[in-house]
């Protein structure tokens, strides 16, 4: 599998490696999830934002987000940051290369899960979702792109889906997994 770094309005690799420093010099593991990780792994489309699922280590993410702040990024929201835990959710943008960088700590078992699975993208230094927990995460938010994202991810023969039936059991999403199914299974039958 090549990374598509780089490609249609992608981060690009100057951005992706002082990222991939910054996690490495904070001791913080992070994978890449959204639409980078999406454009990991199939054709990649339009997107804005570097999503990332991160360890839940306050100190850690501190750093992380002073080392960004270093080349430019301002924190624009910080969700749960007072807490002992550390943040939840963290929002940073950098004005003069117009990129946000999103920060997820992970906080439950599935979140965790996404970080031990992981896979190396490229020599950089930094994870990648792998493309069942892409599918988890897209069908927890299913916003429309996550709708067009889901039939590409999802129509691989190698997909684990007892894994991802798994954690759609737990967050009580099997009906949605249900109908990627069937619809999968339609257009199986119309091509």
């Amino acid at each position: 599998m090549a990374s598509r770094i780089g490609d249609r309005r992608e981060p690009d690799q100057d951005l992706m490696e002082l990222i991939a420093s910054a996690f490495q010099k904070a001791k913080l593991r992070g994978a890449i999830i959204g639409g980078v990780a999406r454009n990991y792994w199939e054709t990649p489309r339009l997107t804005f934002d570097i999503d990332f699922t991160v360890e839940a280590n306050p100190a850690g993410l501190e750093m992380v987000i002073a080392a960004l702040a270093d080349h430019g990024f301002e924190v624009l929201r910080a969700q749960g940051r007072e807490q002992a835990s550390g943040p939840d959710f963290v929002q940073l943008y950098n004005r003069d290369i117009a990129q946000v960088v999103e920060l997820q700590a992970a906080k439950t078992p599935f979140q965790e899960e996404v970080l031990r699975r992981a896979v190396a993208l490229d020599d950089i230094g930094l994870l990648v979702a792998t493309r069942e927990d892409i599918i988890v995460l897209k069908i927890l938010a299913l916003r429309p792109k996550d709708r067009d994202d889901l039939r590409e991810l999802a129509s691989h023969a190698s997909i684990d889906w007892d894994y991802v039936h798994y954690w759609c059991d737990v967050w009580q999403v099997t009906d949605r997994l249900e109908n990627l199914r069937r619809t999968l299974a339609e257009d199986a039958t119309t091509l």
